[in-house]
C-alpha cells in the first residue's frame, strides 16, 4: 500500500502541464463620466421632502448640477409643476420658476412647452414675488426664441393683464418684458405696437415713481431696438423733469435726449410765450441744461453726459452754455433800455395823481420767476464748478465732445478747460488736459492762457506733467514770446523732474516741427550764438541742451534758412544725435552729410539675402556641410538683426531656431547623454545645462515673438517635443528624481501638438510622426516605458529644415529707463525693512501682460520674481510707439511701478540687479523648477520657465543695521 501511494505521489509531482499562451491584456484608462440623470434623481427626491426648506435645498442642488437627457425632459417638468402647485412657500415657487430658465437654456429643451407651463402656473398665483419671477422667466425664455414673432406677441398680450396688478414690481417687470419682446420691425403688427405704446404712455402718469421710470425706460428700449417714437410725447416727458423722484427725472432726461437727436428739426412752441417757436433739439438741449443745477448728484452727472451727445444743437444755444447772463427760460426778452424807449415814444409818463399808474402792464406769475440761471445759460459753468468730481468730470467730457466738430465753440471753451488745470482732483486735471489735447487743432494759445498751462508743470503727478507735454506738443502758439516762455518752462520742468526727459524730448520734437517760423528768430538765443565772439561749446550729453537741439533740428527741417545759422560744433552734435536718436532727429539737407543721406536712401536687399541663405541650406549635399552652413547662417542672421530693423524679428527668430537645432545636434552626437554611468560625471552636468538651455530657447521661440504663422508655430512645437523627449530620457536614465510630472507634461504636449497639426493641416516632421505612432502603440504611460520608446527615436533623428523667414514676425524687447545703472549714490534703508525703487520701462511686442515679472537678483545669488499690478502696465500712445519697428500700438506697454527691495545687513553697499522677465510656469506646468522654489531660487537651480527680456540694471543698495536704543 505504501508503494502504491509513493508511486501515485511521484506521478502527481512529475506530471507536466502545458498551458496555452494567453493574449496580453491592455490597460485602458477611462475617465468616469458624470451621471447625466442627476437632475431626474434630484427631482424625484422632491416628493419625499417634508419641509419647504428641505425642498429648497434640493432645488439648489438641481441648479448646481443641471444635466438631463431629452427623454427625461417631460418628466422633470411635470414633477416640478406638481410640486409648484402643492407648495405653500413662495420662495420655493420662485426657485422653481427660475429653474425653468436654466432648463430652457440647456440643449434639447422645449422652450415653447416651458413658456406654456409657466403661463399655466401663473394663472392662479397670488404672490407678487412669484408673479415677478414668472414674468422674468417668460422674458428670458422669450429671448431664447428671438426669431419667433408669434410667441413674442402671445407673451406681450399675456403680460398685459398683469399690468393691472397692485404691486409696482410686477408692473415694472411687465413693462420691461414689453420693451424687450414687442415686435418693432414687422409692419403687419403696427396696430398692436401703437396700442402698446399708448398703454406705456398711460403708465408715465402712474402713482408709483418706479412704474413711471420703468415706462420711460421701456420707451428708450423700444427706440434702441429700432422703433421710431412719436414726437408728440415730448411735452409730457418734459413735464416729468419736475418730478419729485430722482429715478423718474433720470429716465425722462434720457428720453428727451433721444427725442432731440431723433427729431432735431421739429418745431415746438414754447409755453407761456407769444407763439415763440424753437427747434426741438434746441429746446431739448435747454431742458437738459436746466438739469445741470438739479439737487441730485446722479441727475447732474447724467445731464452733463447727455449734453455731449447733442451735436446738432444750434450755435447760439451752444455758446450760451458758457455765459451766465440771466434769461427767462430761453424766451426773447427786451432789455430795460428798449422798454424805456417804448415808454418815451408813447408819451405816457407817471403823473403821481393815480394810484399805481406806473405799474407794469404785463402781469407775471410769481411761480414763473426764477432768480437762478435757466435754460442753457451757464450750464457748463455750473457743471465745471460743481462740488462733486463726477459732475466736473462729465462736464469736461461733454465740453470736449461738443468742441471737436465746432471750432468756434472750441475757442470759447478754451479758457474754461485751462481753468480746470487747477482742479483739486488729479483725475479731473488729467481729463481736462486730454480734452484740450483732442481739440488742439481748433485753438491757438495766448500768453495769458499759456501761463496758466505752464504753471501746472510743477504738479507732482507724473501723469499730469506728461499729459501737459502731449498737450503742448499738439497745440499751436501765437507769438515768439509764447514759444520762449514755453521753452523756459519746459527746461525748468526738466531740471526739477529729470525723469521726464524722454517725454520732454518728444514734446520739443513736435513743437519744433509745428512752429518753424516762431523758432527761427530765437535760434541765436537758444544755441547761444554770438555774431562776433566764440561762445563756449555745450555739452552734448546735457539733457537740456539735447532738448534745445531737438527743437531746433525739427524746426530746421521745415525752414531751410535756419541751416545757415548753425555753427560747426552744432553740425557735429547733429551727426551724433542723428545716430543715437534717429526717431527724434530728422534728416537735414546738409552739405557735410550728403554722402550719409545717399547711403541712407539706398534700398536694402535683406529679404533676398535671407532667401539666399535658406536656398543654400536646402541645397546642402550632406549633413556635415549642412551643419557648417547652419552655423554660418546663424552668425549672419544675428548680425543682420542688428543692422536692419525691418527684418530684425524674422532674423532673430530664425537665428535662435537654427542655434537651438545645432545645440540639439551637439547633444545627440555625444553618446554620453544616454549612458547612465557617464551622466554622473562632470560631462553629465554639461549635458544637463545644455538641455535646460534648449528648453528655454523653445520657450523663447514660443512666447517672445509676435506674428508667427501656423508653419512657424508648428516647427516650434515639434522642436519643443524633441527637447522634452531629450529631457525625459536624461531624467529617467541619469538621475534618481521623479519623472512622473515631466512624463505627464510630455504626453500632454504630444496630444496638443498632434491636435494643432491636424487643425492647421501642417505636415509633421519625420521624428514627430514616428513619435505619434510610438505613443499610440504604448501600453502603459509610466516614465520608464515612455523614455525607452523615445530613446530609439532620438538616436536615429536628424536635423529638420528651419521654417522660411516671415518678415511680419517681431521680437519682444524691453528697455529699463529708470533707474539708471550709472548712479553712484546708494539706496539706504534699515535691514529687514523695505525700500521702494521707482521703475520705468518700455515693453514692445508684448502679447500677454499677465506673465511679465520684475526680477531681482541679490549679491548672494538669491532671485526674486515680483508680479506688477495690472494698473502699472499702461498702453503706449501712437506717438510714443512710433519707433517700435512698425508694430501694432496695442502691443507696446509702459511699466511704471515701484520695486520693493529688502534684505538683511551687509558689510558694505552692493549691487542688486533689476531686470524684466517672463514667467511661463503656469502654461508649462510640468516643466522647470517647482513652485515652492520659484520665488527664491539659487543660481545652480536655473528655471527654464523664467525668460529674461532685457539687460539687468545694477542699483547700489546698502541695508544698515538697526540702531538700538539705550
Amino acid at each position: 500500500m505504501a508503494a502504491v501511494l509513493k508511486k501515485r505521489a511521484l506521478a502527481e509531482y512529475t506530471q507536466v502541464i502545458e498551458e496555452q499562451p494567453r493574449p496580453v491584456k491592455k490597460l485602458r484608462l477611462v475617465r468616469k463620466a458624470s451621471s447625466s440623470n442627476s437632475t431626474i434623481l434630484y427631482v424625484g427626491l422632491l416628493e419625499r421632502q417634508k419641509t419647504s426648506n428641505d425642498a429648497l435645498q434640493v432645488l439648489l442642488r438641481i441648479s448646481d448640477s443641471l444635466q438631463f437627457q431629452e427623454d427625461d425632459f417631460l418628466d422633470i417638468i411635470k414633477k416640478l409643476q406638481e410640486h409648484f402647485r402643492r407648495e405653500k412657500e413662495s420662495a420655493v415657487r420662485v426657485k422653481i420658476l427660475s429653474l425653468f430658465v436654466d432648463i430652457g437654456s440647456e440643449a434639447g429643451a422645449d422652450v415653447q412647452l416651458l413658456l406654456e407651463e409657466t403661463q399655466q402656473m401663473l394663472k392662479e398665483e397670488t404672490s407678487h414675488k412669484v408673479i415677478v419671477q414668472g414674468v422674468t422667466t417668460l422674458l428670458r425664455l422669450g429671448k431664447l426664441l428671438h426669431d419667433n414673432v408669434q410667441v413674442h406677441i402671445k407673451l406681450v398680450l399675456a403680460t398685459k393683464q398683469y399690468l393691472k396688478d397692485t404691486s409696482q414690481a410686477v408692473k415694472s417687470r411687465c413693462l420691461e418684458l414689453i420693451g424687450e419682446l414687442l415686435p418693432v420691425s414687422d409692419s403687419s403688427h403696427s396696430g398692436l405696437t401703437q396700442s402698446m405704446l399708448r398703454l406705456i404712455g398711460d403708465y408715465t402718469h402712474s402713482q408709483d415713481a418706479r412704474v413711471r421710470a420703468a415706462s420711460f425706460k421701456t420707451m428708450i428700449n423700444l427706440h434702441n431696438r429700432g422703433l421710431k417714437l412719436d414726437s408728440t410725447i415730448y411735452s409730457e416727458v418734459c413735464s416729468s423733469l419736475k418730478d419729485d423722484y430722482e429715478i423718474v427725472r433720470l429716465a425722462a432726461l434720457r428720453l428727451i435726449c433721444v427725442l432731440g437727436n431723433t427729431y432735431p428739426e421739429n418745431i415746438v412752441v414754447l409755453p407761456d410765450s407769444e407763439g415763440e417757436q424753437l427747434r426741438l433739439v434746441d429746446d431739448a438741449f435747454a431742458k437738459i441744461c436746466s438739469s445741470v443745477t438739479d439737487l441730485s448728484l446722479r441727475v447732474r452727472t447724467i445731464a452733463c453726459q447727455l449734453l455731449g451727445t447733442m451735436t446738432q444743437v444750434s450755435p447760439k444755444f451752444l455758446e450760451q452754455t458758457l455765459d451766465k447772463k440771466l434769461m427767462s427760460n430761453m424766451r426773447m426778452k427786451r432789455s430795460a433800455h428798449e422798454r424805456a424807449l417804448e415808454v418815451v415814444r408813447s408819451g405816457e409818463w407817471s403823473s403821481g395823481k393815480k394810484w399805481a399808474d406806473d405799474a407794469p402792464r404785463q402781469k407775471l406769475d410769481a411761480d414763473s420767476i426764477s432768480l437762478v440761471t435757466s435754460g442753457s445759460c451757464g450750464a457748463f459753468v455750473h457743471g465745471l464748478e460743481d462740488e462733486f468730481l463726477e459732475v466736473r468730470s462729465a462736464a469736461v467730457d461733454a465740453l470736449c465732445l461738443l468742441s471737436l466738430d465746432n471750432p468756434r465753440f472750441a475757442v470759447m471753451s478754451l479758457d474754461f478747460l485751462v481753468d480746470m488745470f487747477n482742479d483739486e482732483i488729479e483725475d479731473v486735471r488729467i481729463k481736462a488736459i486730454d480734452s484740450l489735447t483732442k481739440i488742439s487743432k481748433h485753438i491757438v494759445l495766448r500768453d495769458d492762457q499759456l501761463e496758466t498751462v505752464l504753471a501746472a508743470l510743477e504738479d507732482f503727478s507724473m501723469d499730469v506733467r506728461e499729459g501737459l507735454h502731449k498737450m503742448l506738443a499738439a497745440c499751436r502758439l501765437s507769438t515768439n514770446s509764447c514759444l520762449q516762455m514755453c521753452v523756459e518752462a519746459l527746461l525748468d520742468n526738466l531740471k526739477k523732474y529729470p525723469q521726464d526727459r524722454r517725454s520732454l524730448w518728444r514734446c520739443f520734437q513736435r513743437i519744433g516741427s509745428v512752429h518753424p517760423e516762431l523758432t527761427l528768430p530765437i535760434v541765436p538765443t537758444l544755441l547761444n550764438i554770438h555774431p562776433f565772439f566764440d561762445m563756449p561749446e555745450h555739452d552734448v550729453e546735457d539733457p537740456a541742451y539735447i532738448c534745445i537741439l531737438i527743437l531746433v533740428f525739427n524746426a530746421a527741417q521745415q525752414c531751410s534758412t535756419m541751416l545757415q545759422l548753425f555753427e560747426e560744433n552744432t553740425l557735429k552734435h547733429y551727426s551724433y544725435l542723428r545716430d543715437t536718436m534717429p526717431h527724434l532727429v530728422p534728416v537735414l539737407k546738409l552739405g557735410v552729410n550728403v554722402r550719409a543721406q545717399e547711403l541712407a536712401s539706398v534700398e536694402t536687399n535683406t529679404s533676398q539675402f535671407m532667401e539666399q541663405i535658406f536656398s543654400q541650406l536646402e541645397a546642402a549635399p550632406n549633413t556635415t556641410l549642412r551643419a557648417e552652413l547652419m552655423e554660418a547662417a546663424q552668425r549672419d542672421l544675428s548680425r543682420l538683426a542688428t543692422i536692419d530693423s525691418a527684418v530684425s524679428g524674422a532674423a532673430e527668430f530664425t537665428a535662435l531656431f537654427i542655434g537651438s537645432q545645432l545645440l540639439m545636434e551637439q547633444v545627440l552626437s555625444n553618446r554620453l547623454w544616454s549612458n547612465p554611468a557617464s551622466l554622473a560625471t562632470q560631462q553629465g552636468n554639461i549635458i544637463r545645462t545644455t538641455i535646460t538651455t534648449l528648453l528655454q530657447n523653445c520657450l523663447k521661440l514660443q512666447h517672445m515673438f509676435m506674428g508667427l504663422g501656423s508653419v512657424e508655430l508648428a516647427a516650434v512645437k515639434q522642436f519643443k517635443l524633441k527637447a522634452l523627449a531629450l529631457q525625459l530620457v536624461y531624467i529617467v536614465t541619469g538621475s534618481n528624481s521623479s519623472a512622473l510630472s515631466l512624463c505627464d507634461h510630455f504626453l500632454l504636449q504630444v496630444e496638443e501638438t498632434q491636435k494643432y497639426l491636424t487643425d492647421e493641416s501642417v505636415n509633421a516632421e519625420t521624428f514627430t510622426s514616428l513619435l505619434f505612432k510610438e505613443m499610440a502603440l504604448l501600453e502603459e504611460t509610466k516614465p520608464g516605458p515612455v523614455a525607452r520608446s523615445v530613446l530609439k527615436l532620438l538616436q536615429t533623428s536628424s536635423l529638420a529644415p528651419p521654417p522660411h523667414p516671415n518678415t511680419s514676425v517681431h521680437m519682444l524687447s524691453a528697455v529699463i529707463n529708470e533707474p539708471q545703472g550709472d548712479a553712484d549714490s546708494a539706496y539706504k534703508f534699515t535691514a529687514g525693512m523695505v525700500i521702494g525703487i521707482p521703475l520705468d520701462a518700455d515693453i514692445r511686442n508684448l502679447r500677454d501682460t499677465s506673465i511679465v515679472r520684475v526680477k531681482l537678483k541679490y549679491p548672494d545669488q538669491q532671485t526674486v520674481l515680483i508680479i506688477p499690478r495690472t494698473s502699472d502696465l499702461r498702453r503706449m500712445d501712437r506717438d510714443d510707439a512710433s519707433d517700435s519697428n512698425g508694430t501694432e500700438e496695442c502691443s507696446c506697454f509702459r511699466l511704471l511701478t515701484t520695486v520693493l527691495v529688502s534684505h538683511q545687513v551687509w558689510s558694505e553697499a552692493m549691487h542688486v540687479d533689476i531686470s524684466l522677465a517672463l514667467d511661463v510656469s503656469e502654461a508649462e506646468g510640468g516643466l522647470g523648477v517647482p513652485s515652492t522654489a520659484r520665488k527664491v531660487a539659487a543660481q545652480s537651480q536655473r528655471d527654464p520657465c523664467v525668460i529674461d527680456i532685457c539687460k539687468p540694471v545694477k542699483v547700489f543698495v546698502s541695508p544698515r543695521p538697526i540702531k538700538r536704543g539705550i
